[in-house]
């Protein structure tokens, strides 16, 4: 699958995008986010984005998506670390939140440790504590 998506360490959800997604791929990574909003409790998200599909469908619906859960993601959404290994990349999103920020707290960073200690800090603001975990992909240093 070019999209991840582990929901078994809620409030923490873990994503990892892997190669080129179908529409159909960001379609099922969005359904499976649904059940982290259903809930209706806080969350903290760890996004690696290791490979991504950059087509100008994937980018309007994706976009269309996070304008259409804005206030869900704004009550409950404690953050998300988004990680990338592209210094480009990291450049090219942080500009984009400067056009459309992000309904929550974010970080881009390059490394799990910097993105678990981000996580576990935003969760801990709201006295959520996270559970103990190494990196999930072993392949990310």
């Amino acid at each position: 699958m070019a999209i991840t998506l582990d929901l078994s360490h809620v409030p923490l959800a873990l994503s990892r995008f892997d190669g080129e997604q179908s529409l159909d791929e960001v379609e099922q990574y969005i359904d499976r986010m649904s059940e982290i909003h259903a809930r209706r409790q806080p969350y903290v998200g760890i996004v690696w984005m290791r490979r991504y599909a950059r087509g100008a469908a994937h980018t309007e619906r994706m976009g269309r998506w996070i304008k259409d859960t804005e206030e869900t993601t704004r009550r409950y959404c404690m953050g998300v670390a988004m990680i990338s290994q592209s210094t480009g990349f990291r450049f090219a999103l942080a500009a984009i939140f400067l056009i459309r920020p992000m309904p929550c707290p974010y970080l881009v960073c390059g490394t799990w440790s910097e993105a678990i200690a981000y996580a576990r800090a935003q969760a801990g603001k709201s006295g959520v504590v996270l559970p103990e975990l190494a990196s999930p992909w072993p392949e990310l240093a």
